[in-house]
């Protein structure tokens, strides 16, 4: 306490006072003694923010803005390839009550084929939306919109073409409801 005080009335600290500060603070003694290199928040010797320890996931279709997160805690939450996720958001009541409209989904665009009954984002006829596909047996998938106003439809596997996959969504998250 007493070294701090004189530093800040204008006395010299000791090195191994210097580097100690430095260390707690998380910061480098460049920064700390000339204010360059890597200061708080940062993690690289040249000052930049780390780009290891937060990710940008885009949106799918390319908005100039993405969600910053986390890098271990996403990874840890959805053990996926990374580069391979994409933000979308759920529109309509066609999924409630998994999905109301407006919440925010996070979709790993490298699933390419509906294997499992799960999520999924896909488009039809230009329109983007998010669905529960089912695997039939003996090809073709179920479409099931979680909302029981909207009655499941089968589609024959000679019939795949008329949507286009865009991957299995892997995280949702939206405003609580009542």
């Amino acid at each position: 306490y007493t070294t701090l005080r004189d530093y800040m009335n204008g006395g010299e600290m000791k090195f191994s006072a210097i580097a100690s500060l430095a260390r707690v603070c998380g910061v480098s003694l460049d920064w700390l003694a000339f204010g360059s290199g890597a200061g708080p928040g940062t993690d690289n010797p040249d000052g930049t923010a780390s780009t290891t320890r937060q990710i940008v996931i885009p949106w799918h279709d390319n908005h100039e803005d993405g969600l910053r997160i986390g890098r271990d805690w996403l990874q840890n939450a959805i053990p996926r390839d990374l580069a391979a996720l994409c933000l979308m958001t759920s529109e309509g009541d066609a999924m409630e009550p998994t999905l109301a409209s407006g919440d925010l989904v996070i979709v790993d665009r490298s699933v390419t084929t509906v294997t499992a009954s799960a999520l999924y984002a896909l488009e039809s006829s230009g329109t983007q939306m998010i669905r529960r596909l089912d695997p039939r047996l003996g090809g073709g998938v179920r479409v099931i919109a979680d909302n029981h106003r909207y009655p499941p439809q089968d589609i024959e596997e000679n019939r795949l073409d008329c949507f286009r996959l865009l991957g299995e969504v892997v995280w949702t998250g939206g405003v609580p409801r009542p």
